[in-house]
């Protein structure tokens, strides 16, 4: 079966691929050994988040604060309600993605798929059967796994992945995460909604070591007050059972008895028994595929995005899946990735952010200003009884955008208007001039401006300054 694209996998990244030569008339075949969608569909981002929305509706969490009552269900209740939820999410994103290429005209495989020599591919269906394949072109978007050391002994029932945790079945009273990445935080948030005491552990000195530091703090301190415990700068050392009891020793000599552990500190790439070294591809010792900056591989005709390349974001492998397409058909589009990328992480609160953070300005020596807004005193923040920050990041010399930075309800939505400012290459100055609503989030905008404005004048001279910059601005 020969065809102008095979993309071996349906994830982000393949189903945009494919998505993407199929409207400009290319023959697509993609080829996905587990659901549509790939991870994202079925233990990556719909269930995860779709778990945590539904244990915040269920048990009352967020605003028990607010309102001072609660009226939950119990566990036995929300656990089953929740798991039926995310069930339904995930097929329904699943059916999603298989019509999606069904009405592009994309061939679909399911089975798993090997590399051969000159752009051929081995498919070996569920039942046995053995299809061959052959293109032009063949896109790599096998994702990637979790991350499992072989000091961690995950035969043991009370000791999860990231995709195990799915088929835990409770609700444990004490649970250990390691890993205070965006997966560790985001399933901290989950448990301790449900009830469990949670303590989070990395070697890292901080949480959520990728977002602005001022944010990782804030939700440090949100976690805090949710009762989770935080332990940086420990490695766990060895998990054994102890008289029939889980014992995790760390770094630091101490020892811990949760229920469960649940491991999510990295992920690995899904290029194992793909047939790399058949194909000619080189691949690094971490088993990612190597790439230049068109996303070709070492052999000719073959691309990769995604996962399989580096661990990333959903939106970056698709713009990844994407420009592949545009690089192996030369079709006239732009020549490189979005420059500014945004960021979430879906705690309690969320955290979101774009651009440039403090911490890199100061490591490059950018003169640059801060401006903030405290969400809870803007008219949405005090109706909804949930605070929260929105600080912008710009330039001293001309108030040029450089960063945007959210802890609050909907960080991962507030952000995007900032994102588009810095990729603009405008000043602050423009969200001053916006019209927006009020009561919203997106108000805050203003304020965070009006501060960094202020901040900006008091170092220059007071109100002369000011004046100076608002007719400047005009």
């Amino acid at each position: 079966m020969d065809y102008e694209l095979v993309v071996i996998g349906s994830g982000p990244a393949g189903e945009s691929a494919a998505v993407m030569a199929s409207i400009f008339g290319r023959r697509t075949v993609v080829v996905e050994r587990d659901k549509p969608g790939g991870t994202v569909t079925t233990t990556g981002g719909a269930p995860t988040k779709t778990l945590r929305e539904a244990a915040m509706y269920l048990t009352g969490f967020r605003d028990r604060a607010t309102y001072g009552i609660s009226i939950a269900a119990p566990p036995e209740v929300v656990l089953p309600t929740i798991a039926e939820r995310a069930r339904q999410v995930c097929e329904l994103l699943q059916r999603v993605v298989a019509q999606n290429l069904a009405q592009r005209q994309v061939a679909y495989l399911q089975g798993s798929a090997r590399l051969g020599p000159n752009r051929t591919v081995q498919v070996t269906g569920p039942d046995g059967a053995v299809e061959s394949l052959s293109a032009d072109v063949i896109l790599l978007a096998t994702g990637s796994h979790p991350l499992r050391p072989s000091a961690i002994p995950f035969d043991d029932p009370d000791v999860c992945d990231t995709d195990q945790i799915f088929k835990l079945g409770r609700i444990p009273k004490e649970l250990f995460i390691v890993g205070c990445g965006a997966v560790g935080v985001e399933f901290a948030t989950i448990f301790a909604a449900l009830g469990a005491r949670v303590t989070l552990s990395d070697k890292m000195n901080r949480l959520l070591p990728m977002m602005d530091a001022e944010l990782s703090q804030l939700m440090a301190e949100s976690f805090a007050q949710m009762g989770v415990e935080i332990l940086l700068g420990v490695g766990t050392e060895s998990v054994e059972r102890v008289n029939g009891a889980l014992r995790v020793t760390l770094s630091d000599g101490s020892h811990l008895t949760p229920d469960v552990l649940l491991f999510a500190a990295g992920r690995r790439a899904n290029t194992q028994n793909l047939g790399a070294d058949v194909a000619g591809i080189q691949l690094d010792r971490h088993g990612h595929v190597i790439v230049d900056n068109d996303y070709r591989t070492s052999a000719d005709g073959i691309y990769a995005a995604g996962d399989v390349v580096r661990p990333s974001l959903a939106s970056i492998a698709m713009e990844q899946g994407r420009l592949a397409m545009f690089r192996a058909f030369n079709l006239p589009f732009r020549d490189a990735l979005h420059p500014v990328p945004v960021s979430a992480v879906y705690g309690l609160p969320e955290v979101a952010g774009a651009g440039m953070t403090e911490e890199q300005c100061r490591d490059q020596e950018i003169a640059y200003e801060v401006g903030r807004c405290d969400l809870a005193i803007t008219p949405r923040g005090a109706i909804v009884g949930h605070g929260g920050l929105l600080k912008l990041i710009f330039r001293r010399d001309d108030r040029r955008l450089l960063g945007v930075h959210a802890i609050c309800d909907v960080a991962s939505e507030l952000v995007g208007m900032g994102q588009a400012v810095i990729s603009s290459g405008e000043a602050i100055d423009v969200f001053a001039a916006l019209t927006l609503n009020t009561p919203t989030y997106t108000y805050a905008y203003k304020y965070a401006t009006f501060d960094g404005l202020l901040r900006l004048a008091d170092s220059w001279g007071g109100p002369r300054a000011l004046a100076a910059m608002a007719e400047s601005a005009l």
